[in-house]
């Protein structure tokens, strides 16, 4: 079933599957060991994706959806590798999210976020909105972590982007 009526449905049966136990917990428990908080940008793309989805008219073009994949898969490719203690050994890239208003080495990650967003943004590409969302979310602190990449990227928005950049790669490849 396809548009509003197919939206609030769909939203109904998740809701009610997310409050049944299996296996002795709901399944949002389940998901939380992957991760405790989605990231924003990945938020933002999932709520696109259900009202596009939905018959809404569409919000992201091709373009947005690239961007969208491509600063997450840069991300992961910056932030994970570090995090397990590879590259640069003096170097952990997730310190650089915390509170940047205190540590000042922090703002490297708030400033190359804010380039990036200003740049898509004078573009009109739509994603930068979505990056000036997630620091403007930061500033409150509306999830429980304090440390900005966990606004920007989450494992499940890190393994889909790199899915999706494969897949665009070896799609440009078979062209060829």
């Amino acid at each position: 079933m396809r548009g509003w009526k197919g939206a609030v449905i769909a939203a109904a049966l998740a809701g009610i599957v997310s409050i049944i136990p299996f296996v002795g917990h709901v399944p949002r428990y389940w998901l939380s060991g992957l991760t405790p908080n989605i990231s924003v940008p990945l938020f933002a793309l999932l709520v696109i994706s259900i009202m596009e989805r939905a018959g809404c008219p569409p919000v992201f073009r091709t373009r947005e959806w690239r961007a969208a994949f491509l600063f997450g898969a840069i991300a992961a490719l910056l932030l994970y590798p570090s995090a397990l203690g590879l590259g640069l050994p003096s170097l952990d890239v997730y310190s650089l999210g915390w509170p940047w208003l205190v540590w000042g080495h922090s703002l490297v990650l708030f400033a190359a976020v804010a380039a990036v967003a200003a740049l898509l943004v004078w573009r009109a590409n739509r994603f930068g909105w979505i990056l000036v969302a997630a620091a403007l979310l930061y500033l409150p602190g509306i999830q429980e972590s304090r440390n900005f990449w966990d606004y920007l990227l989450d494992p499940l928005y890190a393994v889909v982007s790199l899915f999706w950049m494969a897949k665009l790669a070896a799609d440009r490849l078979r062209r060829r």
